[in-house]
């Protein structure tokens, strides 16, 4: 007689039925399951316009230009500060927008909208842009001082001085300077000067109610240490000046070549400069033959000098550039917004402003 099978156990029966269950309940979804390639990967365009460029072409036009034929999306932008229509215009890649009236120089700016292709997928865009300056007026650095002097008969802090050598409007003129780790960078409001005029700007303003912007005729609003009545004043928070060792570069906007620096160096610093971001500051001064350097930039290669916030950094007379036009004052011979005039340097070169990307 054989031996019965043993019976299953009600545990098993219960996972074969489940088994059974799902086998009838995944069969007819296998049937309608998409092919991968579909799924994925779907027919037609759905990626929006990628944005290549965007300037200011002159205070009355903004360009963008875009990898693909593009539409301005009706109702879609709008522009700060209030006062200025914005019109925009496509034309195959390009997107102009025109502003009325013009934009006045050196004002912040907001600029959204959104453009489509001809597919229908849209990008939306806001851009940060400082009011083109169609004639900004010509800058010279005339004296630096480099840190906080907090003596009772030498009280100085922290500001560059700049001479007007050209006439012209200040807004968006931009004034950088550097240490070994830091990048600072300050732009000029929009204000009218005259040839002759100096300029303070002040980097470690104490915050208090009298330190203003001197933007009309009156040159002697503004109070504050190193403020003078007859030069006119700026002052920004940006961050005080390297105390040793640092570089300082003017544009006459935002993007554009450099017009003037100064790169000054601790004197017991020695090698090559091993500050990315200095050395990037301080291989464009070069390029555009504002300062000499050698084939590899070293330390040596700046105006090397004894650190001392009782002694500021002058310019000497006469159309030298580089380290040779730079010297040491005498202690306590600080003279914000009172130097004598400088002679004229060339005249300004005429540059194609770069198309950058607004920040």
């Amino acid at each position: 007689m054989e031996p019965r099978a043993p019976k299953p156990k009600p545990l098993e029966i219960a996972h074969l039925f489940a088994a059974i269950l799902r086998v009838f309940l995944l069969a007819p979804l296998a049937a309608c399951t998409p092919d991968p390639g579909r799924l994925f990967l779907p027919a037609g365009d759905i990626r929006p316009p990628t944005l290549l460029s965007a300037s200011q072409a002159n205070p009355s036009e903004f360009l963008a230009r875009f990898d693909e034929d593009i539409d301005a999306v009706e109702g879609s932008f709008s522009f700060s500060p209030p006062g200025s229509e914005v019109e925009p215009e496509s034309a195959g890649q390009e997107l102009k927008v025109r502003f009325s009236p013009p934009l006045s120089p050196g004002v912040a700016c907001s600029l959204s909208g959104e453009v489509q292709d001809r597919s229908g997928n849209s990008l939306r865009f806001i851009f940060s842009f400082i009011g083109f300056n169609g004639r900004p007026a010509l800058l010279r650095i005339t004296e630096v001082q480099t840190g906080k002097n907090s003596s009772a008969s030498n009280n100085h802090r922290d500001y560059l001085e700049f001479s007007v050598l050209e006439a012209g409007n200040l807004g968006g003129i931009q004034v950088k300077w550097c240490s070994t780790v830091k990048e600072m960078e300050y732009v000029f409001p929009p204000c009218e000067v005259a040839k002759g005029e100096f300029l303070v700007l002040h980097c470690a303003p104490e915050g208090i109610p009298e330190e203003k912007d001197e933007l009309g005729q009156d040159l002697a609003l503004s109070g504050g240490v190193d403020s003078n009545p007859g030069a006119r004043d700026f002052w920004t928070k940006a961050g005080g000046l390297p105390d040793e060792t640092g570089l300082v570069a003017l544009s006459p906007r935002e993007g554009d070549p450099f017009e003037d620096g100064l790169l000054y160096v601790a004197a017991d610093k020695a090698g090559g400069i091993d500050s990315p971001r200095l050395k990037t500051l301080a291989s464009q001064l070069g390029s555009e033959g504002l300062w000499v350097f050698s084939p590899v930039p070293s330390w040596e290669d700046g105006f090397q000098w004894k650190p001392s916030t009782s002694r500021s950094l002058f310019r000497k007379a006469g159309n030298v550039s580089g380290k040779e036009a730079w010297e040491v004052g005498e202690p306590g011979s600080q003279s914000p917004g009172s130097l004598a005039s400088q002679p004229p340097l060339p005249s300004r070169k005429k540059t194609k402003r770069s198309s950058t990307l607004p920040k």
